[in-house]
């Protein structure tokens, strides 16, 4: 069976091919172990990967530097705070927004474990349908906006196979024989409980926003159907170091679940679950710090009604009328944070200021001047531990 869908060494020539039926072949061979993959001995498991990985010297599908403007993401209180041994409350730091830590990151759709990618969608009503809260439930909603005038690399995967393709050579074959077999992995219905299932898209995508070195060509992200909405919403998966430097956050919205909805319409914008028909949220952020800013007293009082609300014996009872909104929304940003950010470290240090920071993955530098910093700072990519 052939270990490349080329014959070629590396990708600086034009593709030599191997006979089709050999490539389809080895792509019916690949299919053998969907939804098996997590059965495999570990043995089994690491063979295939390589041989995944070293297959795909062509790769099928659009690319863009213009992806969706406006990313949406949910975030499970009671998941995040439960492994850190806290108590439930609304999140106060932004990593707990962003991709689990990286001894956290296990396989998923577009990523391979301690590889952190964050997973979002393109719509409220399709980070429900990702994340599908429960009952009791307390959830936190993050609005990323794209920065005016930035570029993000994206690979974009097809929703649907072309129909009655024209074929003029060797290469449009296969080329649709990639396609097939790329909706088709991207597409795949995955159980929570069999995550190395996800091995086929997690390597293929690993390999286009990871592989093997940081280049300008690298993708920052992938742009793929939502396989919960049946391909009908789309979701993002971007490297999370990126999301701050290529995104603005511009709002959390803590919310109270309730029950979800029966048979509901995935074509639908509405969200999946019924939930407190309030809810609280800020637009302040120390992103020196990584931490969500609040008017703490509101917040604590808001959060302590909604929750009761949410678990105590009696039952909402809504009286829907057409213009009126399902959630009541209150602001809890903190009313001096416009006086408070214009005074920032830049003011208190000067541009020569001597600062220690720590970066995202660990790495520290100390006595460093401000100005040499000062954009990953606002980035969001390290924070100051002393000044």
């Amino acid at each position: 069976m052939i270990e490349k869908i080329t014959k070629n060494n590396d990708n600086s020539r034009e593709p030599d091919l191997h006979p089709i039926e050999k490539i389809i072949e080895k792509l019916d061979y690949y299919r053998s172990f969907f939804g098996k993959v997590q059965d495999l001995s570990d043995e089994e498991f690491e063979n295939l990967q390589k041989d995944i990985s070293k297959c795909f010297t062509l790769k099928v599908g659009s690319s863009t530097y213009e992806p969706p403007k406006r990313l949406v993401r949910i975030s499970n209180n009671n998941r995040i705070l439960k492994a850190k041994g806290k108590e439930l409350n609304y999140l106060t730091d932004i990593s707990q927004l962003l991709a689990p830590p990286i001894d956290c990151c296990n396989f998923g759709r577009c990523n391979i474990p301690k590889q952190q990618v964050l997973y979002c969608a393109t719509s409220e009503a399709g980070a429900y349908w990702e994340i599908r809260p429960q009952k009791g439930d307390v959830i936190t909603i993050s609005h990323f906006e794209l920065k005016p005038g930035v570029k993000v690399n994206t690979f974009i995967v097809k929703k649907d196979v072309t129909e009655n393709p024209e074929i003029k050579s060797k290469l449009h074959e296969v080329y649709y024989l990639l396609e097939e077999f790329f909706e088709e992995i991207y597409s795949l219905r995955i159980s929570r409980d069999r995550p190395r299932d996800y091995l086929f898209s997690g390597q293929i995508s690993s390999d286009q926003l990871f592989y093997p070195f940081v280049s300008e060509l690298n993708f920052d992200a992938i742009l793929y159907p939502s396989v919960q909405r049946k391909k009908y919403g789309w979701n993002v998966a971007i490297r999370n170091e990126l999301i701050l430097e290529k995104y603005n956050l511009i709002g959390v919205e803590t919310r109270f679940i309730l029950n979800e909805y029966a048979d509901l319409d995935h074509t639908t914008e509405d969200v999946t679950t019924d939930q407190m028909i309030g809810s609280f949220g800020t637009e302040a952020f120390d992103f020196q710090n990584g931490k969500i800013l609040y008017d703490e007293e509101k917040a604590n009082k808001a959060f302590e009604i909604f929750r009761m609300l949410q678990i105590g014996e009696g039952k909402q009872v809504r009286n829907e009328q057409e213009g009126l909104p399902k959630n009541i929304l209150f602001n809890c940003t903190p009313q001096n944070f416009k006086k408070e950010t214009k005074i920032g470290v830049s003011k208190r240090l000067g541009r020569n200021g001597k600062i220690n920071v720590v970066y995202q993955d660990g790495k520290r530098i100390d006595n460093v001047k401000y100005k040499k910093v000062k954009s990953d700072i606002e980035l969001g990519k390290c924070r100051i531990t002393k000044y």
